[in-house]
């Protein structure tokens, strides 16, 4: 069995994002539903919450592409390629808080509203 990660990530603003090797995870947009209990079996039930599509990277420290430039994000859109062949869009995406600089890595997290798989 072939098992699945995230490739490739292409920035309209940015172009492709140097990942490090594993370092990568994608949530796709869904819904969150939280169980709710009631007195008896039958009044249990759930509600529903509209969730992001989440998009944590770990890109290496290379080249112009500085912490700054990709903290500055407020609006990209994002094409996530999975080894297994799958693409996702992720339109309008901004990345949630500044990015932090390790050891000659990167750590950035993108949002966006929707993720539709192409």
């Amino acid at each position: 069995m072939k098992l699945e990660r995230v490739h490739r990530v292409i920035s309209s603003a940015l172009g492709e994002l140097p990942l490090q090797e594993g370092g990568s995870t994608f949530k796709p947009a869904g819904v969150k539903r939280e169980s709710k209990a009631g007195e008896v079996p039958e009044n249990t039930g759930y509600t529903e919450k509209q969730t992001f599509a989440e998009l944590k990277l770990k890109l290496n420290a290379a080249g112009s592409l500085g912490v700054e430039e990709l903290s500055d994000i407020g609006e990209d859109t994002l094409t996530i390629f999975t080894t297994g062949g799958k693409q996702y869009m992720m339109p309008n995406a901004w990345v949630t808080e500044p990015g932090q600089l390790g050891d000659a890595e990167i750590d950035i997290t993108y949002n966006s509203g929707t993720s539709p798989r192409l």
